[in-house]
């Protein structure tokens, strides 16, 4: 079989962190990752520092990497104007597009790492289950924008792309700033540190609702399959774990798990009240022999808080990835708990 050659843009973030490693542990690719800044510790996979909103800097990076095969496109500039996150997250993805299909001929595929949002999920309620093929919604949104460039680059040409749309994307990672895994195990360790129950700091609403889930271990193998399969070109797939769930049932195992009682649903500004809580979480990393982290590295209150809050059903259908062929699933409750124990075993909590 061919070698291919994997360019991973964002590989440092929870979702370019795994697909490289998938690809890797495939045995027949080339992996080499990039992202604005290197990080403490070595990847099991080549990484450069490259600035995506640097032009230059990207094209001078791809004319250095010959034989690149596939495109996948991790990375994202968050920002709290929209149209200002559209401007440049489309200008990072042209930036590197650009001279992909320019200097490498054997170009064969980009997949783009959207979401839920394209349903316009982080606005209220929307009709679930949601389908790939449902109406946007109003924009900006830089994934429309994104789609609509890498459409229209590829006319004309023997390229393709494909996009993933998961849920609540879940595992193990550090210093990504939207892992909800983070927050809940770290968030529980102060609380039981602190004597107090678990209680859901989110709304009653929230407690109540629907949710989706994916394991970011499935997105990885998605992101391998739809980019390679022939019949996923130019399609979209929304990527879930299979099944539904309450924060209201998970909560009660969640609470099991740390030996905690359950304390209900009391809404709180975690990104608030966490504020100076820095002191304690020292103490409890002298104390249990923990790695020597900051609570910056490890966990964003501010993206609990959002998630938390968001009293509506969360549901996509995953019905077309699974006509094309992708069977990938697992039970989301156990999934969070296996993936805490994970922070458990890396010395990031006791």
């Amino acid at each position: 079989m061919q070698r291919k050659k994997a360019l991973v843009a964002g590989a440092l973030g929870i979702v370019g962190s795994n697909i490289a490693e998938h690809l890797r542990s495939l045995g027949d690719w080339e992996v080499v990752g990039i992202a604005r800044s290197l990080p403490k510790q070595p990847k099991r996979f080549r990484l450069a520092g490259v600035d995506l909103t640097d032009a230059a800097g990207c094209r001078e990076f791809i004319v250095s990497e010959p034989g690149i095969t596939h495109l996948y496109y991790a990375a994202r500039a968050p920002h709290p104007d929209a149209a200002a996150e559209a401007e440049i997250n489309l200008r990072m993805l042209a930036n590197l597009m650009g001279p992909l299909q320019e200097t490498a001929p054997g170009f064969e595929h980009v997949c783009l790492v959207h979401g839920t949002k394209w349903y316009g999920s982080h606005l209220g309620p929307y009709t679930t289950p949601a389908k790939e093929d449902h109406p946007r919604h109003f924009p900006p949104n830089f994934y429309f924008d994104q789609l609509g460039l890498v459409s229209a680059m590829r006319e004309g040409r023997r390229w393709n792309w494909s996009t993933v749309r998961p849920h609540i994307v879940c595992g193990y990672s550090l210093g990504y700033p939207h892992n909800i895994i983070a927050v809940i195990a770290v968030y529980a360790t102060i609380s039981k540190a602190l004597g107090l129950p678990l209680r859901f700091p989110g709304t009653q609403a929230c407690f109540d609702a629907v949710c989706q889930a994916t394991d970011v271990r499935i997105l990885a193998k998605a992101m391998a399959w739809a980019s390679t399969e022939p019949a996923c070109a130019n399609q979209n797939f929304n990527i879930v774990n299979g099944d539904l769930f309450r924060w209201r049932n998970l909560w009660e195992k969640l609470a099991r798990y740390f030996g905690m009682e359950n304390g209900g649903v009391q809404p709180i500004s975690l990104a608030r009240l966490m504020a100076d809580k820095e002191p304690l979480w020292r103490s409890l990393v002298e104390r249990h022999g923990l790695r020597p982290l900051a609570l910056a590295e490890i966990v964003n209150w501010s993206y609990g808080d959002s998630t938390f809050c968001q009293g509506w059903d969360h549901i996509s259908s995953p019905m077309k990835s699974r006509r094309f062929g992708f069977q990938e699933c697992i039970d989301t409750e156990d999934m969070f708990l296996e993936h805490i124990e994970r922070f458990r075993a890396e010395r990031v909590i006791p």
